[in-house]
C-alpha cells in the first residue's frame, strides 16, 4: 500500500471514530441508551479499522516522510482532537456506569430496608451436621421433647 494511503487511511478512521463518539457522548447526556444500539456495529468496524491504521503506521514510522510538514501538523492536530473526543467518551460512559451502580445500590438498600435486612444473607453458610442437618431446629426440640 501506497506510505501516503497508509496515513490517509488513519486520519480517515480517527475521523470517522471522533464522529461516532460524539453521537455517542450526545446520546448518553439525553439518557436515552437504546439509541446506542445503532452505533456499536459502526463503532466497532471504526474500532477494527483503527487499530489497524494505527499499527500500519507504527509499523512502517518512515510513512509520515510522505507527508508535507503542513500535513504532519494536521495530523498532529487531528490526533489531539481524536484523544480530547476520546476522553470526554470515556468520562461519558464512567459518569453513566456510576449513576447506574448508585441507582442499584439505592434500589438494593431499599429492598434491604424493607426486609428488616441488616447485612446481606451469605450464599453459602455453614453446613449442618448430624441431626440439625435433617430438620430444623424447631421440629429438633419437639421431636426431643417426649414428656407431657
Amino acid at each position: 500500500m501506497d506510505a501516503r494511503q497508509i496515513v490517509l487511511d488513519f486520519a480517515e478512521c480517527m475521523n470517522g471514530l471522533m464522529e461516532i463518539l460524539r453521537q455517542e457522548n450526545a446520546i448518553i447526556a439525553t439518557h436515552k441508551y437504546g439509541d446506542l444500539t445503532p452505533l456499536q456495529s459502526r463503532k466497532t468496524q471504526l474500532a477494527k479499522g483503527y487499530a489497524q491504521a494505527q499499527s500500519a503506521v507504527q509499523n512502517d514510522l518512515e510513512v509520515l516522510n510522505a507527508l508535507s510538514t503542513e500535513e504532519r501538523t494536521d495530523l498532529r492536530k487531528l490526533y489531539k482532537a481524536f484523544r480530547n473526543v476520546l476522553s470526554e467518551n470515556m468520562l461519558a460512559l464512567r459518569g453513566a456506569h456510576d449513576a447506574t451502580d448508585r441507582v442499584v445500590k439505592l434500589i438494593i438498600d431499599a429492598v434491604k430496608q424493607q426486609r428488616g435486612v441488616k447485612t446481606a444473607p451469605l450464599a453459602f453458610g455453614p453446613r449442618s451436621k448430624g441431626y440439625a442437618a435433617y430438620s430444623t431446629p424447631a421440629s429438633a426440640s419437639i421431636a426431643l421433647f417426649t414428656e407431657g
